[in-house]
């Protein structure tokens, strides 16, 4: 890349869109070239996430939580811009955080992440879903972009709803609606020199029973999740039904959108048969 292609005018969203489309593999500070990608902007502390499947909605989650959170305790990036291209690729630029990933953490970054989990959870809201009220996405809503919740509810509507007969109910007991990141992972997670913590990815933040940000875990890598859960003293039993139940929905809902997938390609004729 010349020197010409390295500089990006911050004021004009074509300059960036152009720099982050054309920046070499090794420039990207994370994502892949098939998804959502992140590159850091030359001679500025910033960064772009930028890709299909970057939305407003995240940016303004990302944003929202860095207006309740307390940044001494973990850091969220602020963000500065959203803006969409020709495309309806989605660029959100926010603060760069210089620090590292750590695939295997040691018992002390898991204590470290337990105390930040706690701390979310003491964090409450009167009304459930997103941060910003847009639509819920994410590991636990899988293939939904305009699944809007308000109320405990239709949380439980959700899940129940990919629910067949014979796998009982989803059931939450009146609980506090507390903050769950729903997405709290090694790769979303920056560890800083000092000891600070930034925590990555808030699109499908929002206030939430507590179960389902274990749930979430249980999607993640699994000795990484077990840790956690056990650090953060996760009783397996007590509420071991309702997780069964939110799996075997999460399972349903995922070969309910395979055969809808098949049953379309059938139908435009797109599909293959061995």
């Amino acid at each position: 890349m010349s020197d010409a292609a390295m500089t990006v005018q911050l004021d004009n969203n074509q300059s960036i869109i152009d720099y982050c489309r054309s920046c070499p593999e090794d420039q990207l500070t994370g994502g892949l070239r098939s998804g959502n990608q992140v590159v850091k902007l030359p001679d500025c502390d910033l960064v772009v996430k930028f890709g299909p499947f970057v939305s407003s909605h995240e940016a303004k989650n990302q944003q929202k939580a860095y207006s309740i959170i307390n940044l001494d305790i973990i850091i969220v990036p602020s963000v500065h811009n959203f803006f969409m291209d020709d495309e309806g690729w989605g660029y959100i630029i926010s603060d760069f955080i210089q620090g590292k990933i750590i695939d295997n953490l040691s018992d002390s970054h898991i204590q470290r992440l337990a105390y930040i989990l706690e701390y979310f959870h003491s964090i409450t809201a009167d009304r459930a879903g997103s941060l910003c009220g847009g639509p819920s996405i994410g590991l636990l809503w899988p293939d939904t972009n305009n699944l809007t919740i308000s109320n405990v509810q239709q949380v439980e509507e959700w899940f129940n709803s990919r629910l067949f007969p014979g796998d009982g109910k989803v059931h939450f007991d009146p609980t506090p609606l507390v903050l769950c990141q729903l997405d709290i992972a090694p790769r979303n997670i920056i560890w800083l020199d000092d000891g600070r913590v930034c925590l990555l990815d808030w699109a499908s933040a929002g206030f939430y029973p507590r179960l389902l940000e274990f749930a979430s875990l249980f999607c993640q890598e699994y000795c990484f999740s077990e840790m956690l859960l056990k650090a953060v003293g996760f009783d397996y039993g007590r509420d071991k039904e309702q997780q069964q139940r939110i799996y075997k929905a999460l399972y349903n809902n995922e070969r309910y959108s395979f055969w809808l997938h098949l049953s379309s390609s059938i139908t435009s004729g797109t599909a293959k048969t061995s």
